[in-house]
């Protein structure tokens, strides 16, 4: 069986491949940068290198359906925002093979901030009092902005975010075309989970709090934990959706144990990397079986029925795949170690402070952590990703925007219309 990954510059998608790989699958990996991590992997059988999906849709689908004829691809999973573009042209992608996403007006639902907001309605986690800003007229109706969380509606890795700003930036002004949401700001713990789903039940997920991060973006130590509250609200929510594909939340904790959400990423996140390979690769079967069929007619809470499940695939009833303890089946068994970004790790051993107590701890989890680049068996990808830290460095200066930013600039969707 062949699979094809695409956004293979990021972590999680080599994760996927090297899971795939050890599940007896064929990998087969795109993306529109010339030098993504999964380039030097030994899971990546051949990758191929595609036009920009934000800069051409129609190009970059037409790219995607000749690799899919040409290596007779069974399964198509997209991995990071270009799942927008493949999700607005599943039908014609669903020609050639399965495409594991949900509708694009589902994700589109859930990447808007504001339309997000709205789903946690009468939920067990909600977002915190959410506004939406499309005039610089409604600021003078918050009253004192420190008390709010400024964000773009289509944002992602905290781009632009203003947390609690004692005053606004000079020349702030959102507008129809470009609106924002300011969300009541709550001090706690920042924890996140990830979740694969299929036809509204969860089948592997992976929380973590985390403990290391790049300023207010991405976290690079991925810290495991479990809260009840999280895996109630998330199976709450792809069960209203009758959701299918990769889906992730980032959450505040208060002291008192209160939970709130606050935004979703309907994508794979770091998330992953604690998730347990039976429960992800269930989904899919090993690499010499038939993907698994479509069994029954399930009606969900939105009148959907299994018939309709964008994958194609389902989970067999009372067995969802996900690891647990053997102590308490309801728990998801701890990962060994943390994973880690570990050259992250290694740039910044005075996280903690310029001192022994903070130098010991930051010596001790990266002790115990697992590096999601390393592996025995890959040894060529933490060297060779030094060309894709390069490129992503040149693209930064070339397009005068930050590192983070240049990281997805040329599959980010940020609600523009696509034809």
């Amino acid at each position: 069986m062949n699979v094809l990954l695409t956004g293979c510059r990021s972590y999680t998608a080599l994760d996927l491949a090297r899971r795939f790989r050890d599940s007896g699958w064929n990998v087969f990996a795109a993306d529109s940068v010339k030098f993504p991590v999964c380039r030097g992997s030994r899971a990546v059988k051949e990758l191929f290198h595609v036009p920009s999906p934000r800069e051409g849709c129609r190009e970059f689908i037409a790219a995607l359906a000749a690799i899919i004829r040409s290596a007779g691809i069974d399964l198509l999973l997209p991995t990071s925002e270009e799942i927008f573009y493949i999700a607005h042209e599943r039908e014609e992608l669903s020609r050639y093979c399965r495409v594991f996403c949900d509708d694009f007006e589902v994700l589109n639902s859930l990447h808007n901030k504001w339309t997000f907001s709205g789903l946690t309605e009468g939920m067990s986690a909600r977002t915190p009092e959410t506004k939406l800003l499309t005039s610089a007229a409604q600021l003078k109706e918050l009253g004192d902005p420190s008390a709010f969380a400024f964000k773009p509606v289509y944002s992602r890795f905290a781009s632009e975010a203003l947390l609690a700003p004692s005053r606004l930036p000079e020349g702030f002004a959102p507008s129809a075309d470009r609106p924002w949401i300011a969300q009541r700001y709550i001090r706690g713990l920042e924890l996140c989970s990830y979740h694969l789903a299929v036809d509204g039940e969860i089948a592997a997920y992976g929380s973590y709090e985390p403990s290391y991060r790049l300023g207010q973006a991405s976290g690079y130590y991925f810290k495991p934990i479990h809260r009840e509250k999280i895996d109630r609200f998330a199976a709450e929510l792809v069960r209203k959706l009758d959701f299918t594909g990769h889906v992730a939340f980032d959450y505040i904790e208060e002291k008192d144990g209160t939970l709130h959400v606050l935004e979703c990423n309907p994508r794979a996140t770091s998330g992953l990397h604690l998730a347990g390979t039976a429960g992800l690769m269930k989904l899919f079967g090993a690499g010499g079986e038939r993907l698994p069929e479509v069994t029954g007619e399930k009606l969900s809470a939105g009148g959907r029925t299994s018939s309709e499940n964008p994958a194609a695939i389902r989970i067999s009833p009372g067995n969802p795949g996900i690891s647990v303890n053997p102590r308490n089946p309801g728990i998801p068994a701890p990962a060994e170690a943390p994973p880690m970004i570990g050259y992250a790790m290694l740039a910044n051993p005075f996280y903690h402070g310029f001192n022994p107590s903070g130098i010991g701890r930051w010596f001790n989890d990266f002790r115990h952590g697992r590096d999601v680049l390393f592996s025995r068996q890959d040894p060529w990808v933490p060297l060779l990703h030094a060309g894709s830290l390069a490129e992503t460095v040149f693209d930064s200066l070339r397009r005068r925007i930050p590192f983070k930013d240049a990281a997805t600039a040329d599959i980010e969707w940020d609600g523009e219309a696509l034809n």
